[in-house]
């Protein structure tokens, strides 16, 4: 029997992944309910690439960043204490005070994600992982939790917001600690990471394959000095990140995070609009760079709009290229009912899915191209014609 979240096929390419890969903890599935724009919304993830789409205010961020506030504050929270309990007191206010800060309701209140039009005053949220699930509750003045098995193993995340850090890293860390920025969390994450170290030897030369499309892209290193980072190459000599493009900023931070081992095998990745900012010749760059993240063990959830990431990714799917088997690809729908809520359909390619925002606009541009190419075509001659 399959196990809950992948189905036989998933099963059968995510094995191609080697067993070092299997005994990680890898996400399987979002149960959503009450929460923000869900009211009653599943998600069911593969240990490869998983593509959310949908139109702006569909909740896309939002579940990634429920996910990646549970995990990393579950990680961060058995790393200091090694004996997990099946309901820990210690671990409730860890895991509201990271949703509080990932999210920054107003006045910290957690209880501003609950759904304000939803048929309970309680919104909850399960997260299922390869042998563990955590649960929990939120209403309008409290949090509660329940672990369901050993958690301790969740895996390391990163979450990578649509801007990009490099320019900003120069006295971040300290005057986030201050409280002096109106960042949410997950930059300070991204910057913490930023700051460790690259690595050496045997581990260091893993990650170097890691890193080659990305390498080949940019023709450049990243170094850290001091409190700023430089871009490195041998055309241009050393360069302050600010004064690189926005988009090339955004390749040397994930250069630099698969560097120093923060983005490692069993790992899990959210990537928030990878194309903003991105020139669309680096479309297949980027789409690669994914591939072989996440055929070297990384889950990678990401929200996009772009119509080329999202087909290159469908192309790759449906013709089971070399990556593609590797790497299970599922494409999810985010869309908005009658009733104002959001709900989630998926596929295993763009084909798939019964509603795609991205391909429906496409189509409306043609029908209006083609309306005015008819409406020229009619006009009556001119005079003296």
């Amino acid at each position: 029997m399959p196990q809950v979240g992948y189905d036989e096929q998933t099963i059968r390419q995510h094995r191609t992944l080697g067993a070092a890969t299997r005994c990680h903890r890898m996400l399987q599935r979002l149960n959503l309910k009450n929460f923000t724009v869900f009211q009653d919304a599943e998600v069911e993830f593969v240990p490869g690439i998983n593509v959310f789409l949908g139109a702006n205010a569909t909740g896309k961020t939002h579940a990634m960043k429920v996910v990646y506030a549970l995990i990393r504050s579950v990680k961060d929270y058995h790393a200091k204490h090694a004996s997990p309990t099946r309901r820990s007191r210690g671990l409730e206010p860890k895991i509201e005070e990271k949703l509080s800060a990932v999210f920054r309701p107003e006045a910290g209140s957690t209880g501003r994600l609950v759904r304000r039009f939803g048929s309970s005053p309680i919104a909850d949220v399960s997260l299922t992982l390869k042998g563990a699930k955590i649960e929990g509750g939120i209403d309008f003045e409290s949090f509660h939790l329940e672990i369901l098995d050993d958690s301790a193993s969740c895996p390391a995340s990163l979450f990578l917001p649509a801007r990009e850090v490099l320019s900003i890293y120069p006295g971040f860390l300290a005057a986030y600690q201050n409280r002096e920025l109106a960042f949410d969390e997950t930059y300070y994450d991204l910057c913490l990471a930023l700051s460790a170290s690259p690595l050496r030897g045997r581990r260091g030369a893993a990650a170097s394959s890691i890193r080659e499309p990305l390498v080949a892209c940019l023709d450049a290193e990243v170094v850290l000095r001091g409190d700023s980072f430089f871009v490195k190459s041998e055309d241009d000599g050393i360069v302050e990140a600010h004064l690189v493009a926005e988009g090339y900023r955004k390749i040397a931070t994930l250069l630099h995070l698969i560097a120093n081992g923060s983005l490692a095998k069993g790992s899990v990745l959210f990537w928030d609009e990878p194309e903003a900012n991105l020139n669309p010749r680096l479309t297949k760059v980027v789409a690669d760079f994914l591939l072989r993240l996440a055929g070297n063990g990384i889950q990678v959830v990401l929200a996009t709009h772009d119509y080329l990431l999202t087909n290159e990714l469908s192309l790759q799917a449906e013709y089971q290229t070399d990556a593609a088997r590797r790497s299970p690809i599922r494409f999810f729908s985010f869309t908005r009912g009658k009733d104002q809520s959001v709900g989630v359909q998926w596929g295993a390619t763009l084909a798939d899915l019964a509603e795609n925002p991205i391909m429906e606009e496409f189509q409306a541009l043609y029908d209006r191209e083609r309306r005015l190419f008819l409406a020229r075509d009619e006009e009556p001659a001119g005079r003296g014609d």
